[in-house]
């Protein structure tokens, strides 16, 4: 028998690898039927690690959240390229890697900041309504515009020469595709690269060391699932508390714009020590944004 869901949250998994984040929604969205499930940023089916899963109310916050810095670590083979940027896709061009450690890492760290991005035409990005992947698969050219991202840090850099493999990590800004960060990374180094593994380790405040592999999730029973969800309350614990008065709280649940003192965009809304949900301030005034509560006893 399934229990109705009631916790609006969050659900910290780890991705496993050869599944899509579609494939992880689904099967969250099985346990919770009467709730809407959705991610906050795709990872590919190679990929692994953090995949934040909003349940209930908290789909609200997906696009705030897919905005959050991303941290991953990359591995990539050099001497190869690949038409997918990764070791899933058809090979394109193979070459001798003839430069030494020093050179590759310079390289790769010339990588650190602002610049213009191509996006993989194996990629879920559309164009005209079709996603650009259905074009490379159809073998029809479609224009790919470059998009501003931001690479903050590249560190903890291995090389190993004899096996033409590169390990490091980086932090990046949304819409940072990894697999074209290789791929660039490749064609700088003068050999060309793709990416054969790669890890989220974080998205934002959710750190893969406090994730829980999505099977071992699955293997949980009914109550312990909901204790790890985490509450859209203790998800916003550090923003500022605002409390209302009967008057501002039947207002603020109608729409009604409040006047606030507060320079943090989301805030927590309470009434009587009780928690109501959140609200969004923009110029000191106070909108309604998710509503957990509005019963006041």
């Amino acid at each position: 028998m399934i229990i109705e869901q009631t916790k609006n949250g969050i659900l910290n998994v780890d991705k496993p690898q050869c599944i899509t984040s579609h494939d992880v929604v689904d099967a969250i969205r099985k346990i919770f039927p009467n709730q809407k499930v959705g991610h906050t940023g795709t990872l590919d089916p190679l990929a692994t690690g953090v995949l934040p899963i909003c349940i209930g109310d908290a789909t609200k916050l997906s696009d705030k959240l897919v905005c959050e810095t991303k941290a991953y670590s990359v591995k990539m083979l050099l001497g190869v390229e690949t038409d997918t940027y990764d070791i899933t896709g058809r090979i394109l061009f193979a070459s001798v890697v003839d430069k030494d450690e020093i050179y590759i890492k310079e390289r790769i760290k010339r990588f650190i900041g602002k610049q213009m991005q191509m996006p993989p035409k194996y990629s879920a990005i559309k164009v005209e309504g079709k996603k650009l992947y259905q074009y490379a698969r159809e073998d029809k050219d479609v224009e790919i515009k470059p998009r501003e991202i931001e690479i903050y840090d590249i560190s903890g850099i291995k090389v190993d020469l004899e096996s033409k493999e590169v390990a490091f990590n980086v932090e990046c800004s949304k819409g940072t595709y990894i697999r074209s960060l290789v791929n660039d990374i490749g064609k700088k180094i003068g050999c060309g690269a793709t990416m054969t593994e790669l890890r989220r380790t974080r998205t934002g405040n959710f750190k893969i060391e406090d994730s829980i592999p999505l099977y071992d999730f699955l293997r949980l029973d009914y109550l312990e699932m909901l204790d790890r969800i985490i509450s859209i309350e203790d998800y916003y614990e550090d923003s500022k508390k605002i409390t209302l008065t009967d008057e501002e709280l039947h207002k603020f649940l109608n729409g009604v714009k409040i006047e606030v003192e507060s320079s943090d965009q989301i805030v927590k809304v309470y009434n009587k020590g009780k928690y109501i949900g959140l609200g969004t301030v923009e110029d000191k005034v106070l909108k309604r944004f998710i509503v957990e509560n509005d019963n006041k006893e």
